[in-house]
């Protein structure tokens, strides 16, 4: 297995299920996915971390295991103002993040940049995933 290290810029949303919105909190933070101890398992290392403390709101660190198979890292297609994307787990648990690279003015603000493109392709390889798939709502 690789030992690589993959970090990009993101913040977390909050989903509301009823209205069926996902709200960006306003932290900056940062996702950083490395291989996990046990290494010959195939498993990963997820951790979201806020790297500054918004007015008002506690935020705590995300850590989780990803499971190639059973995790995946989808785009949310509905969303035309930013780029968020969802993990999610097979047991249907999902946690939403909101990309916070600036993008170039020559794209529009839900198309992804090239850092983004790369972490999104690598995360398909980690978590064994051979197609795109888009998560509507």
């Amino acid at each position: 297995m690789s030992s690589q290290v993959f970090k990009l810029r993101a913040g977390v949303c909050e989903y509301d299920p009823e209205s069926k919105i996902c709200t960006p909190v306003p932290c900056q933070g940062e996702i950083e996915v490395k291989p996990n101890e046990e290494e010959e398992m195939g498993f990963w290392d997820f951790q979201w971390r806020p790297v500054e403390k918004p007015v008002g709101k506690e935020l705590s660190t995300v850590s989780l295991i990803l499971i190639p198979g059973e995790t995946l890292w989808i785009p949310v297609s509905s969303c035309k103002n930013g780029r968020i994307f969802a993990l999610v787990f097979s047991s249907n648990e999902r946690y939403l993040f909101w990309l916070q690279e600036k993008n170039p003015a020559s794209l529009k603000l839900n198309e992804l940049n090239d850092k983004e493109r790369k972490l999104y392709d690598q995360m398909s390889k980690v978590l064994n995933v051979d197609e795109d798939v888009e998560m509507k709502d």
